[in-house]
């Protein structure tokens, strides 16, 4: 899990200090605030550890296109630099390392780091100004890299000469126990990526029939376009969730959510014709309707499926980073939406960062921790703002019974204005009738 996550000079966010992530996390705003930028830092760092490139900003195809250090920089100031920062506890078993030695294999244990890099233009080249690693991020740095060199802290005189492939501190080789020890970390830091995934504000159209020829997808993408293949790959496997101290199958648990969500009261997915390579969606409305296809179904659901598969399709312990996932919603299954989230962070020990705009959804949670169905430490929700072309933050304190104690002004609109100005008027017709009559 993500622990907290700082950037400098990034985009609006010239610092914008560390930001604590929670199981749950959540980041409200009004429009280019900045919440969408906080969550792009991870997937720059994501698409690079997935690059040959030493930081790769993105194309048409990558899970976020900054176009260039110039677009990236904070005001376009090409002489800043910029400066990401991270800490992560892994909640999986996936923290042994192999580091070929000698060519026997060697095994070291990290199951947390600390990561803090600074990317500037030199010369016209895109360098580490410093990168430092360490297992505490209010600790000591275990390894230091600046300037071409590398060392460890308690001893800066020995410096070692390195070339860092990448900002995170690959190494074209490691042949002392500095670059050995970059190795560790930053292989730490690709096994933390390698569980984080990305669902899109914009998903794919769903289809009439879907092509599937048995291979298993790692994950759905950004766009949610293996949403059924990866259905029909965890059939095949037989892969199961937890739900009550009880096995079950995931495609059993998202039939559930669309029907305790009134999206679908029930769900079938079978191939067209027997050994076929054809699969269909089949949905029926309502217990007397006729199943019809994904597509006739209406734009929502399609857009919704995606969110709820990734959920369950997505390995326990998995980081999740959500853009607008209940958008095309109707009210009551945005408010829905939390008690899904909060099912999977707690029984599939998920971690999901998600921007959002929905009130229906932060009122629902704000319930759901009155009534202790997830704790305030399990929560961390953030109201963003932009002035003049700078983004700042302000965590929300949400007490035990939900309340939120600093609630920002117009945090969703001019709602509570409008039905007061409603009152007003409806009150001055009538006085206005009473007269005339």
């Amino acid at each position: 899990m993500i622990t907290h996550i700082r950037m400098k000079n990034f985009k609006s966010w010239e610092d914008s200090g560390e930001v604590k992530l929670a199981p749950l996390t959540g980041f409200f705003g009004t429009n280019s605030s900045g919440k969408s930028s906080l969550l792009q830092m991870l997937l720059l760092l994501k698409q690079t550890v997935d690059s040959d490139e030493f930081i790769f900003f993105g194309d048409e195809n990558s899970l976020v296109n900054l176009g260039s250090f110039r677009e990236a920089i904070h005001r376009h100031h090409l002489q800043s630099y910029l400066g990401f920062e991270l800490a992560c506890k892994f909640t999986y078993p996936h923290s042994a390392y192999e580091i070929p030695e000698d060519g026997s294999p060697w095994k070291r244990t990290i199951d947390r780091f600390a990561f803090d890099s600074m990317i500037q233009i030199k010369n016209g080249k895109l360098i580490t100004k410093k990168l430092m690693y360490g297992y505490d991020p209010k600790g000591v740095a275990e390894i230091v890299c600046e300037e071409g060199a590398a060392f460890f802290p308690n001893q800066p005189e020995h410096r070692y000469a390195l070339e860092l492939k990448n900002c995170y501190g690959e190494l074209l080789s490691w042949s002392n126990e500095v670059a050995k020890s970059l190795r560790e970390f930053s292989s730490a830091f690709e096994e933390l990526f390698f569980h984080v995934y990305y669902l899109g504000p914009a998903r794919v159209h769903s289809k009439r029939r879907y092509q599937w020829e048995g291979r298993h997808p790692r994950h759905i993408r950004q766009w949610g376009d293996q949403t059924v293949e990866a259905l029909l790959s965890a059939r095949v496997r037989k892969l199961k969730t937890f739900h009550e101290e009880a096995e079950i199958p995931i495609e059993e648990r998202v039939s559930y959510w669309l029907q305790e969500m009134e999206l679908a009261h029930s769900f079938l997915l079978d191939w067209t014709s027997q050994g076929s390579t054809e699969y269909e969606v089949r949905i029926q409305k309502t217990s007397s309707s006729p199943p019809v296809t994904l597509v006739d179904m209406g734009y929502g659901l399609g857009q919704f499926l995606p969110v709820l598969v990734l959920c369950y399709y997505a390995p326990e312990g998995s980081t999740l980073i959500l853009e607008q996932p209940g958008i095309h919603l109707h009210p009551k299954v945005q408010s829905q939406l939390a008690d899904l989230l909060i099912e999977v962070v707690t029984e599939r020990r998920l971690q999901i960062l998600i921007e959002s705009h929905s009130e229906h959804l932060l009122t629902r949670l704000q319930r759901r921790i009155a009534e202790e169905k997830i704790s305030v430490d399990q929560t961390a929700l953030y109201f963003c703002r932009n002035d003049e072309g700078v983004s700042t933050i302000e965590r929300l304190d949400v007490d035990e019974s939900g309340n939120i104690k600093n609630w920002p002004d117009n945090f969703f609109g001019e709602v509570m204005g409008d039905m007061f100005a409603m009152t007003d008027a409806q009150t001055e017709r009538m006085t206005k009738q009473d007269m005339e009559d």
